[in-house]
């Protein structure tokens, strides 16, 4: 099984409510700054600012853009997860 592209992966986690949550808690000034947007546009222009990219098809052919990704998203997401009280467990 290969590996899903990391833009639809930025894609499908602009879907999910606890990674727009570490958005809006990880970078406050720029989730504010999208205001206007839905949650999942709000999410993604997010993402293409924090990785200093203009489309998030950038991540699978921008090594730099891609790094960013993981050094300021996926893996501080990972590591925040855990941390929060998962809500349909008892």
């Amino acid at each position: 099984m290969s590996r899903l592209a990391l833009a639809r992966t930025a894609g499908i986690l602009g879907g999910n409510v606890e990674f727009r949550r570490f958005l809006a808690e990880r970078y406050p000034e720029v989730w504010a700054q999208f205001g206007a947007l839905r949650d999942t546009e709000r999410a993604a222009a997010v993402v293409r600012a924090v990785c200093g990219i203009a489309s998030r098809s950038e991540l699978d052919s921008n090594p730099a853009a891609a790094q960013r990704f993981h050094t300021k998203l996926g893996f501080p997401f990972n590591a925040w997860r855990p941390q929060r009280p998962d809500p349909e467990r008892p």
